[in-house]
């Protein structure tokens, strides 16, 4: 399995549609054309790196794949194919 660091999650969903919101984590919601949807995931302050079962977490509240995620994360899934993702399984 691998470890991710905090700031490439964050990169890579700034680049696939996110929006960051700062609470007592990190909190990233996907929007669309503008509209905030329902998938929403959270970066706590502090981690420096993700392990599997931070990531197994993260995977969840995206509703991706465990290749899904790490496409998302090391870049060859481009914003488009997210959303194509999304509107396919109806969760947009």
């Amino acid at each position: 399995m691998a470890n991710y660091k905090t700031k490439t999650i964050e990169s890579s969903l700034l680049k696939k549609g996110f929006q960051k919101i700062n609470t007592h984590h990190k909190r990233y919601i996907y929007y669309v054309n503008g509209e905030k949807t329902g998938i929403t995931t959270f970066i706590s302050h502090g981690i420096k790196e993700y392990g599997d079962i931070l990531l197994s977490k993260m995977r969840t509240q995206l509703k991706l794949s465990h290749k899904q995620f790490d496409d998302l994360v090391m870049c060859p899934l481009t914003k488009e194919e997210l959303y194509n993702i999304y509107s396919d399984n109806n969760l947009i």
